[in-house]
């Protein structure tokens, strides 16, 4: 699978599934125990006082039910912190 074709080189994507969301920036597409994830690196906005920022993440690609494209991580962060308000 090719992240460009699904336009997410160079966003920030938040992936929903049954039970969580988790965003993600610097995506990439990795075969892990013969399952297909979405894998990178948490962006600034998606944990309480950014203390995951940029540490490695992922998502089984089978297990989003959604996501949705920002272009930019400061475009992330601030309609995350929006929300809160």
């Amino acid at each position: 699978m090719n992240i460009d074709d699904l336009g997410f080189a160079g966003k920030v994507v938040s992936f929903s599934s049954a039970n969580d969301t988790l965003a993600i920036k610097n995506i990439s597409f990795q075969c892990q125990n013969e399952r297909l994830f979405v894998v990178g690196d948490v962006p600034k906005g998606a944990t309480n006082n950014d203390w995951a920022v940029d540490r490695p993440c992922g998502v089984a690609w089978d297990s989003v039910t959604d996501y949705m494209i920002f272009d930019s991580e400061d475009q992330y962060a601030k309609l995350i912190e929006k929300s809160l308000e």
